[in-house]
């Protein structure tokens, strides 16, 4: 049988700017509707400062301490307004790193966060604390930007590679779908299109639109050429007024397909729609008649 995967755990980091706030108002929403728990956390960036500049420790201090009221703040107006259980903490490190521990520490089953985007040399040299939140997470991630103002999740985006590990996200998809009460719209992404490769997927997709109608869940099918698969997936996602795509993080080096090096990046940093992003190493307990697909 399928098993969905469940969320009795959610770690939101919060910086209290807006595009922090719009995470947790969609972390609430998940979490009413899988009847989970909510984990806050803000990270005081350690070296933000540095020589001269450096902070004292009355500064540093102070900082704590007002972050700690802020984050007590929001954890009251959670419980009392939606009756959901919160935890909070504040630390000091590299946002990233601090993230990540804190989501092992209190076995987080999924990470909400805002990414406010990233260009030019931040992006390709540096990255965006989300996208490297996105890398190293043993859980799901789902990012979200300030253009994702209302958390309903009516049309989901599945896009599909040639990689076998493609379809392990399809029971996170799945699952998001009953919960939400969404349509799922499968994408095959081609980058060379010819007889053989449109009969693999054309396979590839007539197993997960099977198992989707054994589900019950509605779903649409469309086939898209080019090279630059981030850019055909957001463009997709846009056309089918989407909510959110589900997406692998890195693949294995000896791989190709969908979603290597800097089209997921490209995607986190710049989908203007929620992106969920599943790591390969979190799916090893999908049950073997789903392996089997294929």
């Amino acid at each position: 049988m399928f098993s969905e995967f469940k969320i009795d755990r959610i770690l939101v980091p919060t910086d209290f700017s807006e595009t922090a706030n719009l995470a947790i108002n969609h972390a609430l929403d998940v979490a009413k509707r899988f009847n989970a728990e909510i984990s806050l956390i803000h990270v005081l960036e350690k070296g933000a400062y540095q020589g001269i500049f450096a902070p004292s420790r009355k500064t540093e201090f102070n900082e704590l301490e007002s972050a700690q009221a802020r984050l007590q703040e929001d954890a009251n107006r959670i419980e009392e307004e939606h009756g959901i259980n919160v935890t909070q903490e504040v630390v000091s490190g590299r946002i990233y790193e601090e993230i990540v521990r804190a989501a092992d520490e209190v076995g987080a089953d999924m990470i909400v966060m805002g990414t406010h985007g990233a260009s030019g040399w931040e992006e390709f040299f540096v990255g965006s604390n989300a996208f490297k939140v996105v890398t190293q997470s043993s859980c799901p991630v789902l990012s979200i930007q300030e253009q994702a103002k209302n958390p309903e999740c009516l049309n989901i985006i599945l896009p599909l590679d040639s990689t076998p590990e493609t379809r392990q996200k399809v029971r996170y998809a799945v699952t998001m779908a009953k919960k939400f009460g969404s349509t799922i719209h499968i994408a095959s992404l081609l980058t060379e299109d010819n007889e053989e490769i449109r009969y693999d997927f054309e396979k590839k997709v007539k197993q997960i639109t099977e198992y989707l109608d054994r589900e019950g869940i509605p779903h649409t099918v469309a086939t898209l050429v080019g090279s630059n698969l981030a850019t055909m997936t957001m463009n997709f996602a846009e056309s089918k007024g989407g909510n959110l795509i589900v997406m692998m993080t890195e693949q294995e080096s000896n791989l190709t397909g969908f979603l290597m090096g800097p089209f997921a990046q490209q995607i986190v940093n710049h989908s203007r729609i929620p992106v969920l992003s599943i790591s390969p190493e979190d799916l090893t307990n999908v049950d073997d008649s789903f392996h089997a697909l294929g």
